[in-house]
Protein backbone atom coordinates (compact mmCIF):
# COMPACT_ATOMS: atom_id res chain seq x y z
CA UNK A 1 0.00 0.00 0.00
CA UNK A 2 1.37 3.80 -1.05
CA UNK A 3 3.13 5.32 2.13
CA UNK A 4 2.20 8.60 2.95
CA UNK A 5 4.92 11.34 3.59
CA UNK A 6 5.06 13.04 6.81
CA UNK A 7 4.10 16.35 6.08
CA UNK A 8 1.33 15.11 4.38
CA UNK A 9 0.13 12.60 7.59
CA UNK A 10 0.72 15.90 9.91
CA UNK A 11 -2.46 17.26 7.78
CA UNK A 12 -4.72 14.24 8.82
CA UNK A 13 -4.12 14.26 12.28
CA UNK A 14 -4.62 18.35 12.67
CA UNK A 15 -7.42 18.40 10.28
CA UNK A 16 -8.67 15.94 13.62
CA UNK A 17 -7.57 18.25 16.19
CA UNK A 18 -4.27 15.82 17.04
CA UNK A 19 -1.85 18.37 18.85
CA UNK A 20 1.70 18.39 16.63
CA UNK A 21 5.11 19.45 16.97
CA UNK A 22 5.32 23.08 15.25
CA UNK A 23 6.69 22.69 11.90
CA UNK A 24 6.71 23.94 8.71
CA UNK A 25 6.85 22.39 5.49
CA UNK A 26 9.87 24.11 3.06
CA UNK A 27 9.97 22.92 -0.84
CA UNK A 28 13.39 25.28 -1.24
CA UNK A 29 15.75 27.34 1.14
CA UNK A 30 13.84 30.70 2.32
CA UNK A 31 15.23 34.34 2.63
CA UNK A 32 14.01 34.35 6.46
CA UNK A 33 15.18 31.13 8.12
CA UNK A 34 13.41 28.98 10.78
CA UNK A 35 14.54 29.64 13.98
CA UNK A 36 16.78 27.59 15.84
CA UNK A 37 16.90 24.89 17.10
CA UNK A 38 15.30 22.53 14.81
CA UNK A 39 15.35 19.23 13.42
CA UNK A 40 15.56 19.08 9.68
CA UNK A 41 13.75 16.17 8.21
CA UNK A 42 14.10 14.80 4.66
CA UNK A 43 10.28 14.11 3.24
CA UNK A 44 10.81 11.31 1.12
CA UNK A 45 8.17 8.51 -0.12
CA UNK A 46 8.49 5.64 1.38
CA UNK A 47 12.50 6.75 3.19
CA UNK A 48 12.95 4.19 6.00
CA UNK A 49 15.72 4.85 8.49
CA UNK A 50 15.72 8.48 8.04
CA UNK A 51 17.98 8.94 10.96
CA UNK A 52 20.11 6.71 10.61
CA UNK A 53 20.98 7.47 7.15
CA UNK A 54 21.55 11.59 7.65
CA UNK A 55 18.10 12.02 6.20
CA UNK A 56 17.06 13.60 9.86
CA UNK A 57 19.34 16.61 10.94
CA UNK A 58 19.05 18.60 14.37
CA UNK A 59 20.28 22.63 13.60
CA UNK A 60 21.33 24.47 16.20
CA UNK A 61 22.10 27.26 13.74
CA UNK A 62 21.45 29.78 11.43
CA UNK A 63 24.16 28.18 9.27
CA UNK A 64 23.32 24.65 9.99
CA UNK A 65 19.83 25.09 9.04
CA UNK A 66 20.83 26.93 5.65
CA UNK A 67 23.30 24.10 4.53
CA UNK A 68 21.03 21.30 5.97
CA UNK A 69 17.97 22.31 4.00
CA UNK A 70 20.29 22.69 0.92
CA UNK A 71 21.87 19.08 0.93
CA UNK A 72 18.79 17.46 1.80
CA UNK A 73 16.72 18.86 -0.51
CA UNK A 74 19.25 17.46 -3.01
CA UNK A 75 18.49 14.31 -1.99
CA UNK A 76 16.99 11.95 -4.20
CA UNK A 77 13.32 11.88 -4.91
CA UNK A 78 13.19 14.60 -1.91
CA UNK A 79 9.56 16.77 -2.10
CA UNK A 80 10.85 19.28 0.79
CA UNK A 81 12.04 19.02 4.13
CA UNK A 82 10.29 19.21 7.33
CA UNK A 83 11.71 21.58 9.47
CA UNK A 84 10.11 20.83 13.16
CA UNK A 85 10.67 22.92 16.50
CA UNK A 86 12.87 21.08 19.39
CA UNK A 87 10.44 19.78 21.85
CA UNK A 88 10.83 19.29 25.83
CA UNK A 89 10.18 15.41 25.90
CA UNK A 90 9.47 14.19 29.47
CA UNK A 91 8.52 10.71 28.36
CA UNK A 92 7.33 9.21 24.97
CA UNK A 93 4.79 6.94 24.00
CA UNK A 94 4.14 4.71 20.87
CA UNK A 95 1.04 4.31 19.36
CA UNK A 96 -0.52 3.11 16.08
CA UNK A 97 -4.00 2.15 14.03
CA UNK A 98 -4.11 -0.43 11.90
CA UNK A 99 -6.44 -2.39 9.71
CA UNK A 100 -7.43 -5.63 10.28
CA UNK A 101 -9.11 -7.65 7.35
CA UNK A 102 -11.08 -10.02 9.56
CA UNK A 103 -11.11 -13.61 8.93
CA UNK A 104 -13.75 -16.32 8.28
CA UNK A 105 -15.13 -15.87 12.10
CA UNK A 106 -14.57 -12.34 12.09
CA UNK A 107 -15.41 -8.88 10.49
CA UNK A 108 -13.07 -6.16 9.43
CA UNK A 109 -11.73 -3.46 11.83
CA UNK A 110 -8.95 -1.91 13.31
CA UNK A 111 -6.77 -2.52 15.88
CA UNK A 112 -5.08 0.13 18.11
CA UNK A 113 -1.43 -0.49 19.48
CA UNK A 114 0.26 1.38 22.31
CA UNK A 115 3.21 1.28 24.10
CA UNK A 116 4.24 3.11 27.26
CA UNK A 117 7.84 2.98 25.65
CA UNK A 118 8.04 4.70 22.89
CA UNK A 119 11.08 6.22 20.62
CA UNK A 120 13.35 4.15 19.00
CA UNK A 121 14.53 0.98 19.37
CA UNK A 122 10.24 -0.15 20.05
CA UNK A 123 10.82 -3.25 18.45
CA UNK A 124 12.99 -4.68 20.31
CA UNK A 125 10.39 -4.20 23.95
CA UNK A 126 7.73 -5.88 21.91
CA UNK A 127 6.42 -6.78 25.64
CA UNK A 128 5.43 -3.72 26.56
CA UNK A 129 2.61 -3.49 23.05
CA UNK A 130 -0.94 -3.30 24.19
CA UNK A 131 -3.67 -4.28 21.26
CA UNK A 132 -6.80 -2.47 21.64
CA UNK A 133 -9.29 -3.85 18.63
CA UNK A 134 -12.18 -0.87 17.82
CA UNK A 135 -14.85 -1.28 15.77
CA UNK A 136 -14.26 1.14 12.14
CA UNK A 137 -18.51 2.00 12.38
CA UNK A 138 -18.61 2.45 16.40
CA UNK A 139 -14.83 2.94 17.63
CA UNK A 140 -14.51 3.26 20.87
CA UNK A 141 -14.60 6.74 23.28
CA UNK A 142 -12.22 8.40 24.75
CA UNK A 143 -13.51 6.75 28.36
CA UNK A 144 -13.54 3.56 26.98
CA UNK A 145 -9.65 3.77 25.76
CA UNK A 146 -8.81 4.85 29.24
CA UNK A 147 -10.10 1.75 31.16
CA UNK A 148 -7.81 -0.04 28.58
CA UNK A 149 -4.37 1.61 28.95
CA UNK A 150 -1.55 0.44 31.45
CA UNK A 151 -1.02 3.02 33.71
CA UNK A 152 0.18 6.01 32.34
CA UNK A 153 0.01 9.44 33.99
CA UNK A 154 -2.48 11.81 32.63
CA UNK A 155 -4.35 8.94 31.02
CA UNK A 156 -8.02 10.99 30.50
CA UNK A 157 -5.80 13.34 28.48
CA UNK A 158 -3.90 10.53 26.75
CA UNK A 159 -7.00 8.40 26.17
CA UNK A 160 -8.99 11.90 24.42
CA UNK A 161 -5.64 12.02 22.09
CA UNK A 162 -5.87 8.35 21.00
CA UNK A 163 -9.59 8.83 20.82
CA UNK A 164 -8.45 11.43 17.55
CA UNK A 165 -5.67 9.45 16.12
CA UNK A 166 -8.69 6.35 15.56
CA UNK A 167 -10.98 8.93 14.10
CA UNK A 168 -8.17 10.43 11.71
CA UNK A 169 -7.42 6.36 10.78
CA UNK A 170 -11.37 6.07 9.90
CA UNK A 171 -12.26 9.12 8.64
CA UNK A 172 -9.53 8.77 5.50
CA UNK A 173 -9.95 4.83 5.48
CA UNK A 174 -6.32 4.11 5.94
CA UNK A 175 -4.42 1.00 6.24
CA UNK A 176 -1.58 2.05 8.60
CA UNK A 177 -1.69 4.89 11.45
CA UNK A 178 1.71 5.39 13.14
CA UNK A 179 3.16 8.26 15.93
CA UNK A 180 6.08 7.53 17.26
CA UNK A 181 7.06 9.35 19.36
CA UNK A 182 4.51 10.80 21.44
CA UNK A 183 5.99 13.06 23.30
CA UNK A 184 4.67 14.22 26.80
CA UNK A 185 6.02 17.95 27.27
CA UNK A 186 6.53 19.90 30.38
CA UNK A 187 2.78 20.98 30.50
CA UNK A 188 1.79 17.67 30.58
CA UNK A 189 0.64 17.78 27.65
CA UNK A 190 1.08 14.81 24.59
CA UNK A 191 2.07 16.15 20.83
CA UNK A 192 2.88 13.89 17.84
CA UNK A 193 6.93 14.34 17.28
CA UNK A 194 7.24 11.84 13.96
CA UNK A 195 4.35 10.02 12.09
CA UNK A 196 3.50 8.16 8.92
CA UNK A 197 0.52 6.87 6.85
CA UNK A 198 -0.49 3.97 4.44
CA UNK A 199 -3.41 4.03 2.35
CA UNK A 200 -5.35 1.82 -0.34
CA UNK A 201 -5.76 4.41 -3.47
CA UNK A 202 -9.39 3.06 -4.19
CA UNK A 203 -10.29 4.02 -0.48
CA UNK A 204 -9.46 7.73 -1.15
CA UNK A 205 -12.30 9.78 -1.82
CA UNK A 206 -12.84 12.55 -4.38
CA UNK A 207 -12.52 15.44 -2.02
CA UNK A 208 -9.66 14.13 -0.39
CA UNK A 209 -8.24 12.84 -3.53
CA UNK A 210 -5.61 16.73 -3.07
CA UNK A 211 -4.09 15.76 0.55
CA UNK A 212 -2.71 11.75 -1.27
CA UNK A 213 -1.57 13.25 -4.04
CA UNK A 214 2.33 13.86 -4.38
CA UNK A 215 4.63 15.99 -6.28
CA UNK A 216 5.87 14.06 -9.89
CA UNK A 217 3.80 10.96 -8.86
CA UNK A 218 3.39 10.68 -12.96
CA UNK A 219 3.23 7.42 -14.93
CA UNK A 220 6.52 8.02 -15.97
CA UNK A 221 8.25 8.23 -12.81
CA UNK A 222 6.45 4.39 -12.56
CA UNK A 223 9.32 1.39 -13.16
CA UNK A 224 9.11 -1.68 -15.10
CA UNK A 225 8.23 -3.98 -12.13
CA UNK A 226 5.92 -1.40 -10.36
CA UNK A 227 3.92 -1.19 -13.80
CA UNK A 228 4.15 -5.63 -13.97
CA UNK A 229 2.24 -5.45 -10.27
CA UNK A 230 -0.15 -3.09 -11.91
CA UNK A 231 -0.95 -5.24 -14.60
CA UNK A 232 -1.14 -7.89 -12.55
CA UNK A 233 -3.73 -5.90 -10.26
CA UNK A 234 -5.65 -5.79 -13.23
CA UNK A 235 -5.93 -9.20 -14.47
CA UNK A 236 -6.88 -10.43 -10.44
CA UNK A 237 -8.49 -7.53 -8.96
CA UNK A 238 -9.24 -9.59 -5.72
CA UNK A 239 -6.86 -8.51 -2.68
CA UNK A 240 -4.62 -6.35 -1.84
CA UNK A 241 -1.47 -6.63 -4.10
CA UNK A 242 1.25 -3.66 -3.66
CA UNK A 243 4.79 -3.22 -4.88
CA UNK A 244 7.27 0.16 -4.90
CA UNK A 245 11.13 -0.10 -6.11
CA UNK A 246 13.06 2.06 -3.01
CA UNK A 247 14.51 4.58 -5.67
CA UNK A 248 18.03 5.08 -3.24
CA UNK A 249 20.58 2.89 -4.19
CA UNK A 250 22.04 0.16 -2.26
CA UNK A 251 24.34 1.63 0.58
CA UNK A 252 28.40 -0.10 0.43
CA UNK A 253 28.26 -2.77 2.79
CA UNK A 254 24.42 -3.46 3.12
CA UNK A 255 22.35 -6.39 3.04
CA UNK A 256 19.59 -5.62 0.09
CA UNK A 257 16.11 -7.22 1.48
CA UNK A 258 13.53 -7.64 -1.28
CA UNK A 259 10.36 -7.61 1.13
CA UNK A 260 6.51 -9.11 0.72
CA UNK A 261 5.23 -7.79 3.62
CA UNK A 262 1.64 -9.06 4.38
CA UNK A 263 -0.79 -6.53 5.33
CA UNK A 264 0.29 -2.69 7.11
CA UNK A 265 1.05 -4.36 10.08
CA UNK A 266 4.01 -6.46 8.61
CA UNK A 267 5.20 -3.45 6.84
CA UNK A 268 4.82 -1.57 10.50
CA UNK A 269 6.84 -4.83 12.29
CA UNK A 270 9.19 -4.54 9.69
CA UNK A 271 10.06 -1.32 9.67
CA UNK A 272 10.15 -0.99 13.19
CA UNK A 273 12.96 -3.69 13.32
CA UNK A 274 15.23 -2.27 10.64
CA UNK A 275 14.59 1.38 12.12
CA UNK A 276 18.08 3.10 12.64
CA UNK A 277 20.19 0.08 11.12
CA UNK A 278 22.74 1.23 8.35
CA UNK A 279 23.55 -2.72 7.41
CA UNK A 280 19.88 -3.32 6.33
CA UNK A 281 18.67 -2.07 3.02
CA UNK A 282 14.81 -2.48 2.39
CA UNK A 283 15.00 -2.87 -1.42
CA UNK A 284 10.59 -2.91 -1.92
CA UNK A 285 7.76 -1.68 -0.36
CA UNK A 286 5.05 -4.43 -0.38
CA UNK A 287 1.78 -5.50 0.46
CA UNK A 288 -0.14 -8.82 -0.40
CA UNK A 289 -3.24 -8.97 2.16
CA UNK A 290 -6.96 -8.53 2.18
CA UNK A 291 -7.76 -12.55 0.96
CA UNK A 292 -5.67 -12.38 -2.10
CA UNK A 293 -5.78 -15.41 -4.16
CA UNK A 294 -2.21 -17.69 -4.01
CA UNK A 295 -2.20 -16.76 -7.81
CA UNK A 296 -1.72 -13.79 -7.36
CA UNK A 297 0.69 -14.03 -4.21
CA UNK A 298 2.64 -16.08 -6.68
CA UNK A 299 2.57 -13.65 -9.62
CA UNK A 300 3.64 -10.41 -7.00
CA UNK A 301 6.47 -12.79 -5.36
CA UNK A 302 7.89 -13.64 -8.99
CA UNK A 303 8.29 -9.68 -9.40
CA UNK A 304 9.78 -9.27 -5.69
CA UNK A 305 12.08 -12.06 -6.70
CA UNK A 306 13.09 -9.98 -9.94
CA UNK A 307 15.20 -7.34 -8.42
CA UNK A 308 18.29 -8.03 -9.51
CA UNK A 309 20.32 -6.07 -6.25
CA UNK A 310 18.51 -8.47 -4.14
CA UNK A 311 20.36 -10.64 -1.23
CA UNK A 312 17.94 -11.84 0.61
CA UNK A 313 13.82 -12.79 1.06
CA UNK A 314 11.84 -11.56 3.96
CA UNK A 315 8.40 -12.45 3.94
CA UNK A 316 6.21 -11.24 7.31
CA UNK A 317 2.97 -10.34 8.44
CA UNK A 318 1.36 -9.50 11.79
CA UNK A 319 -1.26 -12.36 12.43
CA UNK A 320 -1.89 -12.81 7.98
CA UNK A 321 -4.86 -13.99 9.10
CA UNK A 322 -7.29 -13.46 6.55
CA UNK A 323 -5.28 -15.15 3.78
CA UNK A 324 -4.79 -18.76 4.64
CA UNK A 325 -1.29 -19.86 5.20
CA UNK A 326 -1.02 -22.99 3.86
CA UNK A 327 -2.34 -21.38 0.37
CA UNK A 328 0.46 -18.88 0.86
CA UNK A 329 3.12 -21.39 1.24
CA UNK A 330 2.27 -23.24 -1.33
CA UNK A 331 2.67 -19.63 -3.52
CA UNK A 332 5.89 -19.17 -1.90
CA UNK A 333 7.43 -22.98 -2.88
CA UNK A 334 6.40 -22.47 -6.44
CA UNK A 335 8.14 -19.39 -7.02
CA UNK A 336 11.12 -20.42 -5.39
CA UNK A 337 11.36 -22.70 -7.74
CA UNK A 338 10.22 -21.42 -11.20
CA UNK A 339 11.96 -18.38 -10.52
CA UNK A 340 15.28 -18.25 -12.43
CA UNK A 341 16.79 -16.05 -9.86
CA UNK A 342 15.76 -17.26 -6.67
CA UNK A 343 16.77 -16.08 -2.82
CA UNK A 344 18.07 -17.17 0.59
CA UNK A 345 14.33 -16.56 1.99
CA UNK A 346 13.41 -15.98 6.14
CA UNK A 347 9.32 -17.28 6.10
CA UNK A 348 6.86 -16.17 8.68
CA UNK A 349 3.56 -17.78 8.51
CA UNK A 350 0.93 -17.01 11.35
CA UNK A 351 -2.76 -17.46 10.93
CA UNK A 352 -5.45 -19.87 9.41
CA UNK A 353 -3.46 -23.22 8.76
CA UNK A 354 -0.38 -22.23 10.05
CA UNK A 355 0.67 -25.42 11.20
CA UNK A 356 0.14 -27.08 7.66
CA UNK A 357 2.08 -24.14 6.17
CA UNK A 358 5.31 -24.55 8.25
CA UNK A 359 5.30 -28.35 7.59
CA UNK A 360 5.21 -27.81 3.60
CA UNK A 361 8.00 -25.24 3.69
CA UNK A 362 9.85 -28.17 6.17
CA UNK A 363 9.32 -30.64 3.75
CA UNK A 364 9.89 -28.87 0.19
CA UNK A 365 12.60 -26.32 1.37
CA UNK A 366 15.98 -28.96 1.33
CA UNK A 367 15.13 -29.80 -2.41
CA UNK A 368 15.25 -25.92 -3.01
CA UNK A 369 18.34 -24.37 -4.39
CA UNK A 370 18.40 -21.55 -2.17
CA UNK A 371 18.25 -22.08 1.70
CA UNK A 372 14.64 -21.34 3.79
CA UNK A 373 14.28 -20.60 7.07
CA UNK A 374 10.50 -20.60 8.67
CA UNK A 375 9.26 -18.98 11.93
CA UNK A 376 6.53 -19.44 13.94
CA UNK A 377 3.90 -15.73 14.29
CA UNK A 378 5.47 -15.39 17.66
CA UNK A 379 9.27 -14.59 16.13
CA UNK A 380 9.00 -11.02 15.58
CA UNK A 381 11.16 -9.92 12.17
CA UNK A 382 13.81 -8.05 14.79
CA UNK A 383 14.96 -11.97 15.17
CA UNK A 384 14.50 -12.66 12.07
CA UNK A 385 16.96 -10.01 11.20
CA UNK A 386 19.43 -11.01 13.17
CA UNK A 387 20.00 -14.67 11.01
CA UNK A 388 20.14 -12.54 7.77
CA UNK A 389 24.44 -12.98 7.94
CA UNK A 390 24.15 -16.68 8.08
CA UNK A 391 22.00 -17.51 5.33
CA UNK A 392 23.31 -15.35 2.44
CA UNK A 393 24.59 -16.60 -0.40
CA UNK A 394 28.15 -15.74 -2.02
CA UNK A 395 26.67 -15.30 -5.29
CA UNK A 396 22.98 -15.17 -6.83
CA UNK A 397 21.30 -18.33 -7.61
CA UNK A 398 20.59 -18.85 -11.21
CA UNK A 399 18.28 -21.80 -12.50
CA UNK A 400 16.02 -23.04 -15.29
CA UNK A 401 12.80 -24.15 -15.20
CA UNK A 402 10.63 -25.21 -18.12
CA UNK A 403 7.17 -25.92 -17.61
CA UNK A 404 6.31 -29.97 -18.60
CA UNK A 405 4.77 -30.19 -21.28
CA UNK A 406 0.95 -31.39 -21.01
CA UNK A 407 -2.38 -31.29 -21.97
CA UNK A 408 -4.00 -28.62 -21.72
CA UNK A 409 -7.50 -29.35 -19.59
CA UNK A 410 -8.92 -25.86 -18.94
CA UNK A 411 -8.35 -22.61 -17.94
CA UNK A 412 -9.78 -20.07 -15.26
CA UNK A 413 -10.46 -16.42 -16.16
CA UNK A 414 -10.40 -15.09 -12.53
CA UNK A 415 -7.90 -15.83 -11.36
CA UNK A 416 -6.49 -16.37 -14.97
CA UNK A 417 -4.35 -19.58 -14.97
CA UNK A 418 -3.77 -22.79 -17.33
CA UNK A 419 -4.38 -26.64 -15.65
CA UNK A 420 -2.17 -29.31 -17.75
CA UNK A 421 -2.57 -32.67 -16.85
CA UNK A 422 0.31 -34.95 -17.48
CA UNK A 423 -1.36 -38.70 -18.61
CA UNK A 424 2.00 -40.00 -18.36
CA UNK A 425 2.45 -39.64 -14.56
CA UNK A 426 -1.14 -41.66 -14.40
CA UNK A 427 -0.79 -44.95 -16.11
CA UNK A 428 -3.14 -46.65 -13.70
CA UNK A 429 -5.79 -44.30 -14.97
CA UNK A 430 -7.30 -43.89 -11.34
CA UNK A 431 -8.43 -40.77 -9.24
CA UNK A 432 -5.06 -38.76 -8.21
CA UNK A 433 -5.52 -37.21 -4.75
CA UNK A 434 -4.94 -33.83 -5.87
CA UNK A 435 -8.85 -33.78 -6.91
CA UNK A 436 -10.05 -34.38 -3.25
CA UNK A 437 -7.63 -31.47 -2.40
CA UNK A 438 -9.68 -28.73 -3.92
CA UNK A 439 -11.31 -27.08 -1.05
CA UNK A 440 -14.51 -25.65 -3.04
CA UNK A 441 -15.17 -28.94 -5.31
CA UNK A 442 -14.50 -27.32 -8.19
CA UNK A 443 -12.21 -30.16 -9.91
CA UNK A 444 -13.95 -33.37 -9.71
CA UNK A 445 -13.02 -36.70 -11.34
CA UNK A 446 -15.15 -37.80 -14.41
CA UNK A 447 -14.64 -40.37 -16.95
CA UNK A 448 -11.07 -41.28 -16.40
CA UNK A 449 -9.69 -37.51 -16.22
CA UNK A 450 -9.85 -34.75 -13.97
CA UNK A 451 -13.05 -31.95 -14.94
CA UNK A 452 -14.38 -29.22 -13.58
CA UNK A 453 -17.91 -28.81 -11.69
CA UNK A 454 -19.85 -26.06 -13.52
CA UNK A 455 -21.70 -25.41 -9.64
CA UNK A 456 -18.39 -24.78 -8.22
CA UNK A 457 -15.10 -21.80 -8.76
CA UNK A 458 -11.50 -21.91 -8.36
CA UNK A 459 -10.06 -19.88 -5.54
CA UNK A 460 -6.83 -20.21 -6.94
CA UNK A 461 -5.51 -21.36 -4.15
CA UNK A 462 -2.92 -24.28 -5.38
CA UNK A 463 -3.36 -27.07 -3.05
CA UNK A 464 -4.75 -29.22 -5.87
CA UNK A 465 -1.03 -28.58 -7.47
CA UNK A 466 1.03 -28.92 -3.85
CA UNK A 467 -0.62 -32.13 -3.87
CA UNK A 468 -0.30 -33.14 -7.31
CA UNK A 469 3.75 -33.08 -6.67
CA UNK A 470 4.26 -34.00 -3.53
CA UNK A 471 1.48 -37.47 -3.57
CA UNK A 472 0.78 -37.46 -7.46
CA UNK A 473 3.80 -37.35 -9.28
CA UNK A 474 3.33 -34.13 -11.04
CA UNK A 475 -0.13 -35.21 -12.53
CA UNK A 476 -1.75 -32.19 -12.59
CA UNK A 477 0.20 -28.50 -12.53
CA UNK A 478 -0.74 -24.94 -13.26
CA UNK A 479 0.54 -22.55 -15.32
CA UNK A 480 0.26 -18.61 -14.59
CA UNK A 481 1.46 -15.92 -17.03
CA UNK A 482 3.85 -13.55 -15.98
CA UNK A 483 3.92 -9.38 -17.25
CA UNK A 484 6.62 -9.44 -19.63
CA UNK A 485 8.76 -7.12 -17.12
CA UNK A 486 9.00 -9.90 -14.79
CA UNK A 487 12.08 -12.74 -15.45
Amino acid sequence: MPALPEYKTRILLESNGVPMVPAVFLDHVPEILPKPVVYLKAQIPGATSRAGRGLVRRASSQNEISTGLTELLAEQNCLGVLAAEAADIRREYYAACLLNFGGSGSLPGGVLVFSPEGGTGIEKRTGSLVKIPFSLLNPPSADEIEEKLPGVPNSGSLAEFLNKMINTFIRYKLTVLETNPIAVVEDGSHIVIDCRAEFEKHGVSKKDAHLFELPGNTVSDTTPLEKAVESINTDDPAGTGFFRATRDSVPEGAVAVATNLCGGGGKMLWEMATGGRTDIFTLNESDTSGGLSAFKSYRILRVILSQPEADVLVLTGSGMAFQNQYHLASAVWKALRESPSPLPSLLRFGGTDQEKAIQLMDEVSQNLPVEVRVFRPEIFPNAMIEQISSILSENRVHQEFKAPEGELLFETATPPARFIYHPEKNPGGTEPACVGECPTGFLMWKDGIIATNPEAKCIGCLACETASLLRDNGVLTIELDLPEEVE
